[in-house]
């Protein structure tokens, strides 16, 4: 059974940022449960497609209709306004479009400016200065709602978010837009923790397997464990990896990386962080970049302001 030790020397930075002990637990609701909307007729069974919807409040009640993924695109100008948006641009594409149609799940697409406001709690309300919201670093970029994976607790939860303000790890690509359509269902921690691997420039092979929900749940408990004591290591894998071992029959011995950020950071930019401290281990990284049969990867934030991010990982 393959042990890999973690205990990469992180330097410690504060920064002014603080961020909210619910977004760190994982549990992110979207603005949008806020919003009153009306639904339409129940698209055919089985139908996978992209649809646009540019009013916030209609693509909310359809994407809810069609059980679909929302993928909000926040502009710096109105869409009417500024044709020349680079993201926007890219969503309208027939290459892009055609990669969401084959992920096998509806998606609705909606571009909004910025500055738009909607009615949240009778008020009206720019998204981006929602907490929920506050990954976005008060800026334009993109976030997503599942309404499509009810059965895993997703509904209404906001999946992902991809700041293009530039932050000091994670760097926005239009490119990532394309990663969104083959995310694998899970919590804003875990797909932004396999985001980070899958954008590392050296495209590790461990999330080219199957995301394992009996992974990805002892990840999340082991995650939010370092959380709480403050410390990062591989505490109780003996008892883990058996339990692991027990449940699925797995043929190889499992294998688990975990990695800490620097102080106060924001969640993508501790992820890309973590990512880069596997890199710095020739063990973690064997792991990481390997090609793996299953996977399972999230990342929790403690009190003291650190993330700890955990993989899991057989063959």
């Amino acid at each position: 059974m393959l042990l890999i030790s973690a205990l990469i020397a992180v330097p410690r930075q504060t920064l002014a940022q603080q961020r909210l002990n619910w977004i760190a637990a994982g549990t992110f609701t979207c603005a949008t449960a806020l919003l009153a909307a009306t639904p339409h007729a129940m698209a055919a069974e089985g139908q996978q497609d992209v649809r646009q919807e540019n009013n916030y409040s209609e693509a909310t009640a359809l994407a809810k209709q069609l059980q679909a993924m929302l993928l909000v695109s926040l502009e710096p100008n109105a869409p009417s306004a500024n044709g020349t948006d680079s993201v926007g641009q890219r969503l309208e594409t027939q290459a892009v479009g055609q990669r969401f149609k084959d992920s096998d799940t509806p998606w609705v697409f909606c571009r909004l400016g910025i500055n738009d406001t909607n009615a949240i709690d009778g008020a009206p309300t720019r998204l981006v200065n929602h907490p929920s919201l506050v990954e976005l670093r008060h800026g334009p970029g993109i976030f997503v709602v599942d309404y499509a994976h009810a059965e895993d607790g997703l509904q209404g939860r906001i999946v992902s978010i991809l700041p293009r303000t530039p932050g000091k790890y994670y760097q926005f690509s239009p490119s990532h837009i394309d990663e969104l359509a083959t995310l694998p269902p899970g919590t804003l921690t875990q797909r932004s923790m396999v985001l980070a691997v899958r954008v590392h420039p050296e495209r590790p092979q461990s999330v080219s397997g199957m995301r394992d929900p009996m992974l990805a749940r002892e990840a999340a408990s082991h995650s939010a464990h370092q959380a709480r004591i403050g410390k990062q290591g591989h505490h109780n894998w003996q008892t883990r990896s058996q339990r692991i071992l027990g449940n699925q029959g797995f043929s190889g011995s499992p294998q688990e990386v975990c990695a800490e950020s620097w102080e106060n950071q924001d969640l993508l930019d501790s992820c890309v962080d973590c990512v880069a401290s596997w890199r710095q281990s020739s063990g973690h990284w064997n792991a990481v970049k390997g090609v793996q049969s299953a996977y399972g990867y999230d990342i929790r934030r403690g009190p003291n302001g650190i993330w700890y991010a955990t993989g899991i990982l057989t063959k």
